[in-house]
């Protein structure tokens, strides 16, 4: 689906990407002012997160759908306007830029947890916002007609909101990135089963994503416990 405007075509699933995006640096930014981190680290660092992670989305989509699509037309590996994004592997990506950056341009000069906090922060909003682009390109509907991307897009919300009470609480670095890893692995985890089984990708007979959330779950605990006040 697309918009008309003075005679340019703008994809909506772009134009709501654009603005999870930028509502993700938002609240992240604010969580850097608590945080005092310089505003100019975060606008960099940003930038680094969101194209590893649109990298990361897309490799994981396409690895998935391979056989599927993009075998027989390699080309539409690059039409991000069609939708395919996955968001295991946006985060996936994210982190591992965020993983450069702290290593290539900061030298590690800030405490790398205070740094996942910032950037985990927002990603809920931004994702919550996000799943509306799936709304518009048709997709993320349940096995039976259920909107996922509707069931995600609330508790995505809900889960930022959740952040946002914890942010205001005395909790030391890490323990604001485990609540999303936790939430957000346990959002998945609910949601995977509503999936009619012909999208879901699934490695040794289990869903890729499962697998994943479960990971995400365990990690997420594990540093809410380690970083406990």
């Amino acid at each position: 689906m697309s918009l008309n405007i003075f005679g340019i075509d703008f994809h909506i699933y772009g134009l709501t990407l654009g603005f999870a995006i930028l509502a993700a640096f938002q609240g992240s930014s604010r969580l850097a002012a608590k945080r005092g981190v310089d505003k100019k680290i975060v606008e960099s660092l940003f930038w680094w997160v969101v194209i590893g992670g649109i990298l990361g989305a897309r490799i994981y989509h396409v690895i998935d759908k391979w056989q599927e699509i993009y075998i027989l037309d390699p080309q539409s590996v690059l039409y991000l306007w069609n939708g395919g994004l996955g968001i295991w592997g946006a985060i996936l990506g994210g982190i591992a830029s965020l993983l450069v950056y702290w290593q290539v341009k900061l030298k590690r000069r800030i405490d790398i947890l205070t740094l996942m906090d910032i950037v985990l922060f927002g990603v809920p909003l931004g994702q919550a916002i996000g799943r509306w682009g799936n709304f518009f390109n048709n997709e993320l509907m349940g096995k039976n007609g259920e909107p996922l991307f509707f069931y995600e897009s609330s508790l995505d919300l809900i889960l930022f909101v959740s952040l946002v009470w914890l942010s205001k609480k005395k909790v030391r670095p890490g323990v604001i990135a485990g609540a999303y890893l936790l939430g957000y692995g346990l959002i998945r985890l609910s949601l995977e089963q509503l999936r009619p089984e012909n999208i879901i990708w699934k490695v040794g007979g289990i869903p890729a994503a499962s697998l994943v959330s479960v990971l995400a779950v365990i990690c997420g605990t594990f540093l809410i416990w380690r970083r406990r006040s």
